[in-house]
């Protein structure tokens, strides 16, 4: 089973390579991974919000951030190692997710990467595309 927690200061570069490690890939197709520019994006991200770390015996495996505003759920810097991926684990937190936006009659708001395997799963919990470009894919689940 996992548990969840705050990302602390010690957590910083562990994030970093969480991202790297899940989403090398699609950034590399995308934009081409430049790693001073991710590093920059890194830093932003954490000083917009820390997220959660997820943890199975003391070892940490993944994150993600959930930030409520007034009229939606932003989910996102939904990461896993590659390890743990495919296991159900994803849809352990989704769930989770989905019901902290049920109790608070909310939609839940995200934005992924083209090519990011990811967008199945959120398909699969009823996420709608609202929009998408080359580069992002929108998405939104209506209150229910």
């Amino acid at each position: 089973m996992f548990v969840t927690r705050q990302a602390e200061l010690d957590d910083y570069e562990f994030l970093f390579e969480l991202k790297k490690a899940a989403e090398y890939e699609p950034i590399n197709a995308v934009f081409g991974w430049d790693e001073c520019v991710q590093r920059d994006i890194h830093r932003q991200e954490w000083e917009d919000g820390k997220p959660k770390i997820i943890e199975i015996n003391g070892e940490s495996i993944g994150s993600y951030l959930v930030q409520e505003h007034s009229d939606y759920l932003y989910f996102g810097r939904f990461f896993l190692l590659p390890q743990f991926q495919g296991k159900g684990l994803g849809s352990k937190i989704l769930k989770g997710v989905v019901e902290l936006a049920h109790e608070k009659s909310l939609p839940i708001k995200l934005c992924y990467l083209q090519g990011n395997r990811v967008g199945q799963l959120y398909s699969r919990f009823g996420f709608q595309v609202v929009c998408q470009d080359k580069q992002f894919v929108h998405m939104i689940k209506p209150r229910s």
